[in-house]
């Protein structure tokens, strides 16, 4: 009889650790699966974001005339090294050192940067849809080193797109709506929209 029992108990136990393991086997099938749909979710949300990927080339801060550790990879710059503060949010008649904006981007910001004699009329068009959002996370500027007529810049993201006549085209005007909608808020460091900055001014 105890050698019965025993054996039942064995078997009992047998069935538990099965039950048992069957149990934690589909928890981590589970997780599995999650975590892989969290991953196939991000990867498609980053390739159908707006403009052109460009790989983070660093986030160390420098002088504004200091060496640079590592190459930009994108013009205008959207990763790298930069200046140790932002500007402040808004729009500038000036052109504003590249490594400023940069630390604008790495709050996440947008950058809408111009080639300098652009028709008024365009830059009245980016001025306008600027102020739709309060300047609320964007910077703006002319920019001579520009190699289309307007830049789209969010951190390691770039979209360029030339002028066709002396104004923004309707696409054009939503293209920049959707591209601040869409990368506002996508850098590495997120700060309040009401951080304050310094008047590039005062140090370049």
């Amino acid at each position: 009889m105890n050698q019965e029992k025993q054996e039942r108990i064995r078997q009992a136990k047998r069935k538990q650790a099965l039950k048992t393991f069957i149990i934690w086997a589909g928890i981590a099938v589970l997780l599995v699966g999650f975590v892989w749909g969290i991953i196939a979710v991000l990867k498609y949300k980053n390739t159908n974001l707006p403009g052109t990927f460009y790989q983070e080339v660093g986030r160390e801060h420098v002088g504004l005339n200091d060496p640079l550790p590592v190459a930009y990879n994108s013009n205008p710059p959207s990763s790298g090294a930069h200046f140790s503060q932002q500007a402040n949010w808004g729009i500038y008649d000036y052109e504003v050192n590249d490594r400023i904006f940069m630390h604008n981007l790495e709050h996440g910001g947008i950058w809408i940067a111009y080639r300098p004699g652009i028709p008024q009329n365009a830059v009245d068009d980016l001025k306008a849809i600027v102020n739709e959002y309060s300047r609320a996370k964007l910077v703006m500027g002319p920019r001579s080193a520009n190699d289309a007529d307007i830049a789209l810049v969010s951190w390691s993201r770039v979209s360029k797109f030339s002028l066709a006549g002396g104004s923004l085209t309707y696409e054009q005007k939503n293209e920049i709506r959707s591209f601040y909608r869409s990368l506002r808020d996508h850098g590495p460091e997120l700060v309040p929209d009401n951080t304050p900055g310094i008047d590039p001014k005062s140090v370049q």
